[in-house]
């Protein structure tokens, strides 16, 4: 029976450890029904139609198996020409599986191969990382989660995992930067108290010397005086010649004590103000050292506060400004619009005409946005080729004349790049911040959706919700 060949003939081939099993699906189906009993030359007429379909199949998969270079593509003889025996065709198909197999094997050495330099150049990299890090010196209440990092490097085990790592390493490291610079403000502010103090003291002491050399003063010519006195009282006085020789010798020897008295204390007072103009000098020094650092941190707060490339305060210190707005607007009835502005196919500029081009666009274009603006309106660059302005104490239609300028002054600017002159537009999204906003973020996010629109609508627009 034709049903039992068939079963056969599958049950031989599986048996064969090489053949893949989803070409046998393939070539000899399960579902294969036969329903009906047929003599030998009906089976070989019904085995040579499948050996036909069973070719076209394979002649289709060839295209699949060609960027493998190792296929060759099977003859196609004619249906009427078909001579093939099933164990030429079996012996193709064992061939194609075979190139199958050590294709399939070469890959997966391949990527074995890949797999172990991944898995080395991870070790490598935790072992650097790894020794870097004991050479970083933290605040000791940030050593917990320093220590958890180091922890969680050590069993990383790929490069996701190493990048993840150096990033939290990073934010702790700035958290620790910025424990650093509060604490350097407060030291610089008790430096300061403590040179106050220090020089007030100073200042006192320098009164006591001079009150001390007056008082020093007095009290010797008091002592002279005496000493004249009891002098000329010596001379009136009926004393033999004998106690009167005494007490003359009394009173030179007093005299000459009073008189090393003086000179002692005018060589001590002289050193004790050598000494004092010495402090005096030394708290001007660090007085000036101080102001210095002082001066240093207010101008690195400034620099850290404002973006490197357009000069604009940058997305931090547009943080901090939106947080008082914000709060001032919410306290009162005065208004305080929120806008997004982005520059229109800034990418194209970049990749047509080179990064330096797309920079120079950015500071221009800063510099005239900055311009557009009153001092009580706030600019900051966002990020990337995105803009943002805080205008208060405005009507609606106020905004609305105030960007439409800002969007015509940029429009007009002459842009050239290589000798070609370009047009560059911005598209601007803004927004009132509302009372039921809860925080500046859905004040933005209102803005930022406004953006979206005037982008969606064509660009160089301005929309405002």
């Amino acid at each position: 029976m034709l049903h039992q060949l068939f079963k056969q003939l599958h049950g031989l081939i599986e048996q064969s450890p090489i053949f893949d099993d989803e070409l046998l699906t393939l070539i000899f189906s399960p579902e294969s029904q036969v329903t009906c009993a047929t003599d030998i030359n009906d089976f070989k007429q019904q085995l040579s139609h499948f050996l036909l379909n069973a070719q076209q199949e394979f002649s289709d998969k060839e295209v699949e198996l060609q960027h493998f270079n190792e296929v060759q593509t099977p003859s196609k003889a004619p249906a009427s020409n078909v001579q093939l025996s099933f164990s030429d065709f079996s012996a193709q198909v064992v061939n194609y599986l075979e190139r199958y197999s050590n294709v399939t094997q070469h890959i997966r050495s391949q990527l074995d191969e890949c797999q172990r330099q991944q898995t080395s150049l991870v070790n490598d990299y935790k072992k650097s990382l790894i020794e870097l890090y004991k050479e970083i010196d933290l605040h000791c209440e940030l050593h917990a989660r320093f220590n958890e990092l180091i922890n969680v490097l050590s069993q990383a085990d790929s490069p996701q995992h190493l990048l993840s790592n150096i990033e939290n390493m990073i934010l702790l490291l700035l958290k620790n930067i910025r424990s650093e610079k509060d604490k350097s403000k407060f030291f610089i502010k008790n430096i300061h108290q403590e040179i106050e103090d220090i020089t007030s003291i100073n200042k006192q002491d320098q009164q006591i010397v001079n009150h001390t050399s007056q008082q020093r003063q007095l009290w010797d010519k008091d002592a002279k005086k005496n000493l004249s006195n009891l002098s000329n009282l010596s001379n009136r006085m009926a004393l033999s010649a004998t106690d009167k020789k005494r007490l003359i010798n009394e009173v030179n020897i007093l005299h000459s004590a009073l008189d090393e008295k003086i000179t002692i204390d005018k060589t001590t007072l002289a050193a004790q103000q050598i000494q004092i103009n010495k402090l005096s000098e030394k708290l001007m020094h660090i007085e000036r050292e101080a102001d210095s650092y002082r001066s240093q941190l207010v101008e690195q707060k400034l620099i850290n506060m404002q973006d490197s490339l357009t000069r604009l305060p940058n997305r931090k210190a547009l943080e901090n400004k939106f947080d008082t707005s914000f709060a001032q607007a919410q306290q009162s009835n005065k208004s305080l619009w929120v806008a997004v502005a982005d520059i229109d196919h800034f990418k194209m500029i970049n990749d047509t005409y080179g990064h330096s081009a797309g920079d120079k666009t950015l500071q221009v274009i800063a510099s005239a946005l900055s311009n557009s603006l009153r001092d009580s309106e706030f600019i900051a660059r966002f990020g990337g080729e995105e803009f943002v302005f805080l205008l208060p104490d405005l009507t609606n239609s106020a905004i609305t004349n105030i960007l439409n300028r800002v969007r015509e002054r940029i429009k007009a600017i002459p842009f050239k790049f290589k000798n070609e002159s370009v047009q560059i537009t911005i598209s601007i999204g803004a927004t009132r911040v509302k009372k039921a906003d809860k925080n500046t973020q859905m004040s933005f996010d209102r803005a930022d959706s406004a953006l979206y629109q005037a982008k969606k609508q064509g660009r160089d627009k301005i929309i405002i919700y």
